[in-house]
């Protein structure tokens, strides 16, 4: 529904409706007083952060960008690690101020800075006089040396949904995620198993984190210069590579690199995820497809902390569940090889 609701109303009124009911989540759960009353307002705050969020920002990326899409998303997914540095600030206003006085608070500004600037958000270079990668359309008519944009697919959402390159790209991020779906609920207690801290393991995960804004800025500006889906490949290997270190891992300095690795690899892996869903869906339905496709992509996550769960009590171990996940989503690099090259996506499609 999401994705429908971008391609009708356009991502930037859709994003300034998004901040105003993201801020006022975020007033109403400073104003609850049950905890009926805490959890509806939260739900506001998460329906806020999701309109106003990933995927419109994303759509106005793909429509803007072709030849540096992957560095426009890199830079745009920073933002992400950025914010995390907030998070104190936060903290220290909630501890001197009051948590109800803080979150009204934070309402009110966001509301007062996200609504502005998701005002100048534009949907379509060709309505300002550009094509994409902010190349004037005077340009391209009078200057025959002016950059040339590759044809990208323009396809029907029936059709995409018909055809393997949708659903292998589906699987593919679907499977990508495992590791990351299993590590995000089960990553401090199997580091804490291992003889270290709960802070330690917390410094760890804070530490992988911030290396993937790393990772985004190499995935983006490499699959530009490269091309998507051998750099893809090639993340999505050492993400599953990292897991490997992870379920063998003794001592912190094993944890250390596996979060450099894993980090590096998860960060660009998210970048060139998202080129490779520009690549193949193009950019009229691009919104539409993305949000098709989500729901799909979100099974690695779901399954995969209960599937390591179950492994570990009836071995008393993650090892096995980790190497497990780590094979899934290595297998899921193999997928991308058969999906169609974006210039010949339209004619794979036609006979699917």
């Amino acid at each position: 529904m999401e994705g429908y609701l971008i391609h009708w109303i356009g991502p930037r009124r859709y994003m300034m409706v998004g901040w105003v009911i993201f801020g006022l989540g975020l007033i109403a759960v400073g104003l609850s007083r049950s905890l009926f009353q805490f959890y509806a307002a939260f739900l506001l705050v998460t329906l806020g952060q999701s309109v106003a969020g990933f995927l419109a920002i994303v759509t106005v990326l793909v429509n803007w960008f072709q030849r540096y899409r992957g560095r426009a998303i890199a830079i745009f997914q920073l933002g992400s690690s950025l914010g995390a540095l907030l998070v104190p600030i936060f903290a220290w206003f909630v501890l001197n101020t009051g948590w109800r006085e803080t979150m009204m608070a934070a309402g009110v500004i966001s509301i007062a800075i996200g609504v502005p600037l998701a005002s100048v958000m534009r949907g379509h270079p060709e309505d300002f006089g550009y094509v994409q990668d902010s190349i004037a359309t005077q340009d391209t008519a009078q200057d025959p040396s002016a950059p040339l944009l590759a044809a990208e697919p323009n396809i029907s959402v029936g059709k995409a949904l018909r055809s393997r390159g949708f659903w292998f790209l589906g699987i593919t991020h679907s499977v990508s995620l495992v590791g990351w779906g299993a590590l995000r609920v089960h990553m401090i207690p199997a580091i804490v198993d291992m003889g270290l801290t709960e802070q330690t393991a917390a410094n760890v995960l804070a530490l992988s984190l911030v290396v993937a804004a790393v990772g985004r800025l190499i995935g983006g500006f490499l699959g530009d210069i490269l091309g998507t889906r051998r750099v893809l490949v090639v993340s999505i290997l050492i993400q599953a590579f990292a897991l490997v270190i992870f379920a063998f891992a003794s001592t912190l300095t094993h944890i250390m690199i596996f979060a450099v690795v894993f980090g590096v690899a998860f960060g660009a892996r998210g970048v060139l995820m998202t080129m490779m869903r520009g690549e193949v869906f193009g950019r009229t339905n691009f919104s539409r497809l993305a949000g098709l496709m989500d729901p799909l992509s979100g099974v690695g996550v779901v399954a995969s902390p209960v599937f390591a769960a179950l492994v570990y009590d009836s071995t008393g171990s993650y090892r096995n569940a980790f190497l497990i996940l780590a094979a899934i989503g290595a297998l899921g690099a193999i997928l991308l090889f058969g999906i169609p090259k974006p210039s010949s996506f339209e004619e794979a499609n036609v006979h699917n």
